[in-house]
Parts: structure tokens; sequence; C-alpha cells
């Protein structure tokens, strides 16, 4: 499991975790971030951390405490909105968003348990196109949130992203349009189009700049960008790192059905499709995940993706329902 969800399980386990937390808790288990395997590994973990080199939890235990974390979370699975066909729509923020449908795709909107918040979720497979109140455009990626208060536009102009999403920003100087995500990550634009990618499972926040200016500021350091500029932010170190880059397709390749590689190992490329294509991957080895690719894919199906993956490495893939696994040759 990824440090963030350790976290989240840990809060969990501790009856600490809000429910902003327990959304994202909720999330990470249906979208299978979550195993008994690694639930079993996390146990071991802080026992070995204690100072102990045995569990004290024998496998009949150990399912049991699986079973009881699947309870809780199927109960309390109905705090996350269920799958819609259609809007979902409120008379007293009628005219806070326009939604666009693309492909047939459905998303949520609605307002959060706790802060009076407007929710945009895009599942895995999906893709979607929101029109903020101010005249701003956002398109989300696979695997993507973004929440904006009911008053959007008014006394301020700030939106939460948890996932990755392309901003078309009107220019309105006396209300900046400020963007956060998590590691108290902030991005502060005028009017400009940009991308940020913030997925939860992922160690680096990327942020690149297509037109004109933006400022992305930690609690300890803030960069201007300028057009082109692409700054990461390791959320391990708490450190930005700078480059250039000399094509845009490199940053937006989602938007235009491509994906994109430059030395990107496996194991980061698995992500990319399992958000995509709503499945999950598994290695034969650990070593499969650490085999880079570089290169441009068109991405029109999930099996010409995999053919050409496979075509140019010592590779093979095996298919089962909605399970991909590598092994080599």
């Amino acid at each position: 499991m990824s440090e963030e969800i350790i976290r989240l399980v840990e809060k969990f386990l501790s009856s600490s975790i809000s429910k902003e937390e327990m959304h994202r808790l909720l999330r990470a288990y249906q979208q299978k971030q979550i195993s008994e395997e690694q639930f079993d590994e996390y146990y071991a973990g802080k026992w070995r951390s204690a100072g102990q080199y045995a569990s004290p939890f024998c496998d009949e235990g150990k399912k049991r405490i699986w079973k009881q974390f699947q309870m809780h979370m199927r109960e309390n699975g109905a705090m996350l909105p269920k799958r819609k066909n259609r809007w979902v729509s409120y008379a007293s923020v009628a005219a806070v968003a326009i939604l666009f449908f693309m492909l047939g795709i459905s998303f949520h909107l609605l307002r959060g348990h706790s802060q009076q918040e407007l929710i945009v979720m895009v599942e895995n497979g999906q893709k979607a196109s929101v029109q903020l109140p101010d005249g701003s455009h956002v398109r989300l990626n696979s695997a993507s949130e973004l929440r904006y208060s009911p008053d959007f536009g008014k006394k301020n102009r700030t939106v939460k992203l948890l996932g990755e999403a392309y901003f078309d920003v009107q220019s309105n100087p006396d209300n900046p349009f400020i963007v956060l995500t998590r590691g108290d990550l902030q991005v502060k634009a005028l009017g400009t189009k940009f991308n940020i990618k913030s997925y939860p499972n992922e160690e680096q926040i990327t942020g690149t700049l297509i037109e004109g200016k933006i400022e992305v500021s930690s609690p300890l350091l803030s960069e201007v960008l300028n057009p082109y500029d692409r700054i990461a932010y390791h959320t391990k170190e708490m450190t930005f790192s700078r480059s250039h880059i000399d094509n845009v397709e490199e940053a937006i390749f989602w938007m235009t059905d491509q994906f994109v590689f430059d030395k990107e190992t496996l194991e980061n490329i698995a992500k990319m499709l399992e958000r995509t294509y709503n499945v999950t991957i598994s290695f034969a080895s650990p070593d499969i995940k650490e085999i880079q690719y570089s290169g441009k894919i068109k991405n029109n199906s999930m099996e010409n993706v995999l053919s050409l993956i496979t075509v140019v490495s010592p590779l093979q893939y095996t298919l089962t329902e909605s399970h991909i696994t590598f092994s080599r040759k």
C-alpha cells in the first residue's frame, strides 16, 4: 500500500479519520488499491517495527481482521455517491456548474457531507469536462476528483484536485484561481492553461504550464513557471525539481488519447493503464516493474497498447477478466 493509504488505514483504525479522508479510503478500497496480502504485510510491518519478528496473528486471525475491515468498508460504502447515468441537480445550485459528457461518461455532482462542497468524481476508464461558474474549463482524467464551494467565484476561486486535470482559466486579476492538491501544494493562476497530476498513489505531483504564468508553492518553497515549464514536487523530500519540455503533447497526452513515455518504468505505466482501462495489473517478479520505456503509443485499444509494450521487451502478458499479469517470455 502507498504511504497515503497506510496513513488513511491507521487513522481509520484509530477512529480519527475525517469524512473527507474516509471518502478517499473508500475510493482506494473500491479501486482495489488495498488487498488482503497488503493488509497482512501492513500488520507484519507494524509488528517488526515493534522489535518482534513473528506476528501474533495466526492465518485464521489474519483472515478475520481482513474480513472485519472489508465489512466496515462495505457498510460505509453508502458514504460515497452511487454511479448515475444522468445529471444530479439541486435547485439551489442549478447555475453553479455546466457539465458536459464526453464519450458517454457519467460522474457525480453533489454536496459534500462536511463542508458543503460540490464534488465531481470521475471513475477509472472515464474522462470529464466541467465548466465552472467563472467561465473556466476543467478537463478531468480517469480516477480524478474536483471539489469547490457552491459560491465559487464570489469570494474566491479555489478548487481542490485529487488526480489529474487540465485547467483553462479565465483571467481575473482581482480574484486569482487557486488549485489545492495533496501535500499542501498550491497552484495560483490569473489566467492561463496548465496541467496538474496529483494521484494519491504516486510520489510526485507534477505541474506543466502551457500558456500564461502560474505560481506553485508549498509551505517551504515557491516557484513561478513560464510556458512549457514543468515542475515536480517530491512529496517525501518536500522539494521541487524543474525542467522544460519541447512538446506540449508530453503534458496533455491523455487528452489526445495517447501514451507518451520518456524512460518511464513499467510500474508507473501500469498505474496509467489501470486508471485508463479500469483493470488491475500485477507482475510475476519485482524486477519487471523496473523495465523502462520511451516512445508514443496511440491509445486506440488496451490490447494494442499491451501488444506494443510486450513486442519491444522480453515480456508477455495474460489477461483474465479485468486482471493483467506481466511475466518474462
